[in-house]
């Protein structure tokens, strides 16, 4: 199956940590070896982070501020581990999370509904924004 689908995640809900409704559960099963692509766009507002803007890529907007660095721990561009901000996706309910941030391509290993959701640790209904997400199987 080629086709694409396209995905609205909220800032104000749809967050990695947020126990009520964090995750959106799309449409799409996947099969172990399935080949995917994800895309992402838009701007998100997180008021858990000092109300600092992000893109899909997990990377702030507002980098001028001296105090700011809540990445630099762990942020790189190929690092697998998800940064505040990111776009992120799991495996069915219990799958573990995965990094796909403003564009990832990758081969499936597990079977079952695709999760997609907005990584932060701290879930704060007063976020605002979204990101667009195209999912396509290949």
């Amino acid at each position: 199956d080629a086709s694409e689908s396209t995905y609205t995640l909220l800032a104000n809900k749809h967050i990695s940590c947020n126990t009520s409704g964090g995750w959106l559960k799309t449409s799409i099963y996947v099969k172990s070896g399935q080949r995917i692509s994800i895309t992402a766009s838009g701007e998100i507002t997180l008021a858990s982070l000092s109300g600092y803007k992000y893109k899909p890529d997990g990377k702030s907007t507002n980098n001028s501020d001296s105090d700011y660095n809540y990445e630099s721990d762990y942020s790189s561009s190929t690092s697998t581990y998800p940064t505040y901000g990111n776009v992120v996706f799991k495996i069915g309910e219990n799958g573990t999370m995965l990094k796909a941030g403003a564009s990832y391509k990758g081969t499936v290993t597990g079977s079952g509904y695709l999760y997609i959701s907005i990584y932060e640790t701290v879930y704060n209904a007063s976020n605002s924004g979204s990101y667009l997400v195209k999912v396509k199987l290949n």
